[in-house]
């Protein structure tokens, strides 16, 4: 299955500007679980340089600050970037988050410059993630250690599962899809692991890893859902349907789990590598 030659809407930058808020309250709370385990595999030191490309919101990059490093964030969203300098500066870490609009694809930055790298859910989204990963490799210091989070287990990430079911209840079964979702691109384990190394590192493991996503209930979710580019244009594309789907959501959440507050499980793999050091 091959990616459709347009650009799907999280790709593009843009789009994100629209979705700052809603993601830091609705997203950030799942991907800073994985967040918090792919730092432990880094092993930060204080005082080290680390490089958060892709950096949404700002949830890695305050993290990384709060354990002693000194992160420069970049995104290609002028709003995200924004946001994480404000949160930055309204926190204890303001001199260790320095924030940059910039195209992961392409950083002007120098080579071998950072001591660490991260990248949750960022790189494995670009539309060229061959490139978003060479230039990791590129801006960090031989022996620099990095940790890419990318999607697992499409099946078992249940917000998604529990929607597709909702959509085929009201509009009876759907064909598959004709182009692959961005970000299930490296779910696979042996592809995950050749991106990085065909960017030049060493990749060292691929961690499994299980979190519960923690919402106030079935229906504060439905009345969040499009948080990001693609669940906004997926729910758009309901038309009509969109109560009906969205109340068939709730209803079985709301049969399985009650009234108040869910748990959806979500899996995801994170990369641990390091860039050869010089002989």
């Amino acid at each position: 299955m091959k990616l459709a030659t347009e650009l799907q809407p999280d790709q593009q930058p843009g789009r994100w500007d629209d979705h700052v808020a809603v993601y830091e309250q609705v997203f950030e709370p799942l991907s800073s679980a994985f967040t918090s385990r792919a730092l432990e595999h880094l092993d930060l030191r204080p005082g080290e340089r680390l490089i958060d490309v892709g950096a949404g919101a700002g949830a890695a990059a305050l993290m990384a600050a709060a354990r002693g490093a000194d992160v420069l964030a970049i995104d290609a969203s002028p709003a995200m970037a924004a946001r994480i300098a404000v949160r930055a500066n309204d926190g204890a870490v303001a001199d260790h988050v320095h924030v940059s609009v910039m195209d992961g694809m392409a950083l002007h930055l120098p080579d071998d410059s950072f001591d660490a790298a991260i990248s949750v859910f960022g790189v494995v989204l670009f539309p060229d993630s061959d490139a978003g990963m060479r230039e990791i490799a590129r801006v960090l210091k031989p022996g620099g250690r990095a940790a890419v989070v990318t999607w697992t287990q499409s099946e078992r990430y249940e917000l998604m599962t529990r929607l597709l079911a909702a959509i085929a209840a009201v509009r009876g079964p759907q064909p598959p899809p004709t182009s692959l979702p961005a970000q299930l691109r490296y779910r696979e384990e042996s592809v995950f692991r050749n991106l990085l190394v065909e960017a030049g590192l060493s990749v060292n493991a691929v961690v499994r890893m299980e979190e519960q996503w923690r919402l106030p209930s079935a229906r504060w979710i439905a009345d969040h859902i499009a948080f990001a580019p693609g669940m906004a244009s997926m729910i758009g594309a309901l038309d009509a349907d969109r109560t009906a789907v969205l109340d068939a959501f709730v209803a079985a959440l709301e049969e399985d789990q009650g009234k108040g507050e869910v748990l959806l499980s979500a899996i995801a793999h994170v990369a641990v590598a390091r860039k050869p050091s010089i002989s």
